[in-house]
């Protein structure tokens, strides 16, 4: 609660924006349908009640919501959820797997994802290893609006070939941000497996562990890592998780909460970083960049 009220005063949201749901479980994982009684429907009631629906683009989780939403025998991430609506893949995935708003490019209220079963939100979750840390990432992302930095992107292509799979489409965003409009916006490719230096404004890697000092990013940075469970943020892994990139100091990560195999569709790409250079919001370059987002919980102060 403390949290999501720090949030409500440093985005300025309005009371009627909150909405106060009790969950009295784990910040783990829920069933379907504790998700949809707990918070869908009631999400649904509020706007409708308040007369809000159609106004909504954003949904922000605060600290302890489960990260994991079990639905028939797949694991989806509850950002997801609320995303594009919860998908049950039983050993195959189709179309309905995809994000049609994916590279689109365009106004989310204009490009909704097609396979969402009814409202979708441009939805992330404010948290952190204590309560501190979860300030501190809205403070990076509050702290950006507005900066134009001119601070480097790194994309490491690292020496682990399951994980390094991305870098087949470095080339593409370094071309296409050197067309983009914003002066000063950098972006390199490098071959470690992590940067040595800090003051970055993004990274992308993939690495199963690692380690990261307190103050690598600037305000607004987004980073993450390609590994099967950077999004299992709580309760046991073996997996360096996504909470080391928000304890350095980024305004939004990145991972999967079930294994994705090594499917790149699962990841961030590149992209999300031409279109951050375009001014596109934190959520919304993360939900662009996401071809299949299902798996993949997304941390963030999204209006960065």
């Amino acid at each position: 609660i403390e949290l999501g009220n720090y949030f409500c005063e440093r985005r300025q949201v309005p009371p009627e924006n909150v909405l106060r749901i009790n969950w009295s479980g784990a910040n783990t994982a829920w069933t379907s349908a504790e998700f949809q009684t707990v918070l869908l429907d009631p999400l649904l009631t509020m706007l409708a009640a308040r007369q809000l629906t159609s106004q909504i683009g954003y949904v922000v989780l605060a600290m302890d919501i489960p990260f994991q939403t079990v639905y028939g025998s797949t694991v989806n991430s509850t950002t997801a959820a609320l995303f594009y609506g919860l998908k049950n893949t039983s050993g195959s995935e189709g179309a309905e797997v995809r994000n049609s708003y994916a590279g689109s490019e365009q106004d989310f209220h204009q490009a909704r994802p097609v396979s969402a079963p009814g409202a979708s939100f441009l939805t992330t979750m404010l948290t952190a290893g204590s309560l501190a840390q979860a300030k501190r990432l809205v403070d990076q992302g509050v702290n950006s609006d507005g900066t134009f930095p001119t601070q480097t992107v790194v994309l490491a292509k690292s020496p682990d070939w399951l994980r390094n799979l991305r870098y087949l489409a470095f080339d593409h965003a370094l071309f296409n941000t050197r067309l983009s409009p914003a002066k000063g916006y950098s972006i390199t490719r490098t071959n470690a497996a992590l940067p040595g230096e800090s003051n970055l404004l993004g990274l992308q890697t993939g690495l199963v562990n690692f380690s990261l000092p307190p103050n690598v990013f600037v305000p607004g940075a987004m980073a993450d890592s390609m590994t099967s469970f950077g999004g299992v943020i709580f309760g046991a892994n073996d997996h360096t998780t996504l909470l080391a990139f928000i304890h350095a100091g980024a305004a939004g990560s990145y991972g999967t909460v079930s294994e994705p195999l090594t499917a790149v569709d699962k990841f961030p790409s590149p992209q999300n970083y031409f279109y951050q250079s375009r001014g596109f919001t934190l959520a919304e370059c993360y939900y662009q960049s996401l071809a299949i987002p299902y798996q993949g919980l997304i941390v963030g102060e999204p209006l960065a």
